[in-house]
């Protein structure tokens, strides 16, 4: 079964650039990946993450397995490689039923399976070979009721923040301020688990805080009991004391 074919859309070297980043937010299409341990592909609409598909030697994985799979790659971003296929209406429509019937939406995980035994799905003429789609949305879990509104207005209320969510299997549950959630809650979630796989096989103790920071904001990603939360700043924003506000809410919940 063939994926269609596309627009070729170029082929970007450097992920972390701010360009690349700015115009995956309006990009529609399929995005093949080649890392150092396999390659793979995501389907995304206007920066809406749809599904994932990724091959290594140990493994096919599908959906959220595979995105994870891709971000703790090893090989760094110096073995990555996107290359971009843009997708009209109908081509879109069609990625996304042969994802459904692949298994591939992020709504239908399955368990992975060895990598000789499930072929990829391939795109019908160029470098394409693996694609990814989603577009049913799971019901959304309920979260833990520890976690009120007040505990995330004390976060707000420090200088320089302007968002903050808390977020339970990839759903935001409660959010304050202005960003927009919905699209980072799952990614965020499935970044903050890497970051524990690596301090665990490094045996550097427990992970507290995550901290990303671009020329023009800062994010705290951060676990608090079963929940997770994001904090969204200015990129002039002074972390200690939002860093200790946060702590003492982790203490407070933990108990």
């Amino acid at each position: 079964m063939k994926f269609p074919a596309g627009t070729d859309g170029g082929i970007i070297s450097n992920p972390q650039d701010e360009g690349f980043i700015r115009d995956l937010m309006v990009f529609t299409g399929a995005i093949e990946i080649e890392t150092g341990s396999g390659h793979g592909f995501i389907l995304t609409e206007n920066g809406i993450l749809i599904s994932a598909y990724f091959r290594s030697d140990d493994g096919v994985y599908k959906g959220k397995a595979a995105l994870s799979h891709m971000t703790m790659d090893s090989g760094g971003s110096d073995n990555q490689t996107f290359s971009l296929r843009r997708y009209d209406a109908a081509e879109f429509s069609l990625a996304v039923r042969i994802s459904r019937e692949e298994h591939l939406l992020f709504a239908e995980e399955e368990p992975a399976s060895p990598a000789e035994s499930e072929p990829a799905p391939q795109l019908a003429k160029p470098p394409l070979t693996r694609i990814d789609v989603g577009t049913t949305e799971p019901a959304t879990p309920v979260p833990p009721e520890y976690l009120d509104e007040t505990h995330l207005r004390k976060i707000i209320s420090q200088p320089g923040v302007i968002a903050v969510s808390a977020f339970f299997e990839g759903f935001p549950v409660r959010s304050i301020g202005n960003a927009d959630f919905e699209h980072v809650a799952a990614s965020a979630e499935d970044f903050m688990r890497a970051g524990m796989k690596i301090t665990q096989e490094m045996n550097t103790g427990n992970l507290d805080q995550l901290i990303l920071e671009t020329a023009h904001n800062k994010f705290i990603i951060a676990p608090c009991g079963d929940l997770y939360l994001c904090i969204f700043t200015t990129a002039d924003a002074q972390l200690g004391l939002i860093r200790v506000v946060l702590k003492s809410i982790q203490k407070e919940i933990a108990g």
